[in-house]
Order: structure tokens, then sequence, then C-alpha cells
């Protein structure tokens, strides 16, 4: 296939997204040069401000490439309360959202403090707790619990989150065999507990 200039400037933009991809989530913010990332990407640095302003805004444009998914997932599945879909969503999530992803938002959010703490306070954090909320605001409406909706969004977030801040370090000491298994059986655990609480339809 013939390269074109289009072409190739869409390679380097994908180049540099996946360098910081692969550096941001294994490193804290301020320990990333742009230098670094450029080497990474084998393109010149120029280009990070070319394509994305600043630094900031290619930390920002990476996040944003799991947000999307993400909160897309979460809108898809979170409908109807059901069984059937809190196992779609917790499965969903385990499968496709890397671990560094989510150690890179606990670390953001708990260990550091600048601007993009703030930003991604505002432009996910935020987005995600109203979704999960309308969700489970419907759950307990149908059901015959009279819960706190911050309540069970907390012990949602320990089921969704826990496993992938936990299950690495724990496949590391042969305490787990992480696999397709593993996460269904997990999803549909996490699933089950929830649905006979609230009493879900399947």
């Amino acid at each position: 296939m013939v390269t074109t200039p289009n072409n190739e400037q869409s390679d380097k933009r994908g180049e540099l997204l996946k360098a910081a991809r692969e550096l941001f989530l294994k490193n804290a913010y301020n320990n990333i040069s742009i230098r670094k990332i450029a080497e990474r990407a084998n393109v010149n640095s120029a280009l990070i401000a070319y394509y994305f302003g600043s630094k900031s805004g290619l930390f920002r444009e990476m996040i944003r490439s799991y947000i999307v998914v993400i909160l897309g997932r979460m809108q898809d599945n979170l409908t109807v309360p059901s069984e059937s879909s809190l196992e779609d969503l917790f499965l969903n999530l385990y499968r496709n959202v890397p671990s560094e992803f989510v150690q890179l938002i606990f670390r953001t959010m708990v260990l550091e403090r600048g601007e993009m703490r703030e930003w991604l306070l505002h432009n996910f954090v935020q987005q995600a707790i109203q979704t999960v909320d309308l969700y489970f605001g419907k759950m307990i409406d149908v059901s015959d619990r009279d819960e706190r909706t911050d309540v069970v969004r907390t012990i949602f977030q320990s089921m969704l989150l826990g496993p992938k801040l936990l299950l690495p370090t724990l496949q590391e000491i042969g305490a787990v065999t992480l696999d397709e298994n593993y996460y269904q059986d997990l999803a549909k655990f996490n699933a089950k507990l929830l649905a006979q609480y609230f009493n879900l339809e399947k």
C-alpha cells in the first residue's frame, strides 16, 4: 500500500498515543517528559505540540480514548436493571479496561495533586458517578430495598475496580490465574450478589 501524507500523519499521531499509553500507564505524569514520549514513538518531539498542543494535551487524549469506551459500555449496559445487564457490564469492563489504566486513575486521583487530577475529576469521575447513580436509583426503585444510592455505588465500585487494582499482584504470586474463565466467573458472581439482594430479574 502506498503511504500518503495523510496516512503518514495518522501513523505518527497513533504512534504518539501508543507511546503515551505505554509510559503514562506505568509511570507518574510528572516523571514522563516530552522527549521520552517522542523517543518511544520514534518521532520528532515537536509533533506532540503539533497534534496535541502539549504533554498535558497528549495525556488527556490518551485518557479520553479509554473514557469513551468505558462510559459507552456503561451507558449501553446500565439501562434496565437486571442480573444479565450487570453481568454484561462487569464482564465488559473486566475484559477491556487494562489494570494499568485503573491504577493510573487511582494514582492520579489519590496520590497526585495538579491539573490532570482536576481534569479527570470533571471529565471522567463525575460522569461515571452520574451514570452509575442513575442506574442504581432505578435498581432501588424496582426493588423492596431502601438503600442509599451512594452506599450501593461504593459497593459497586469495589466490585468493579478492586479486581483491577489487586489481581495483577495476586497473579504475580500465583494466587490467581487471570483468564477468560476467571473473569466470566467473577462477573457472574458479582452480578448475582447484587441481583439477589435487590430482587432483580434475570
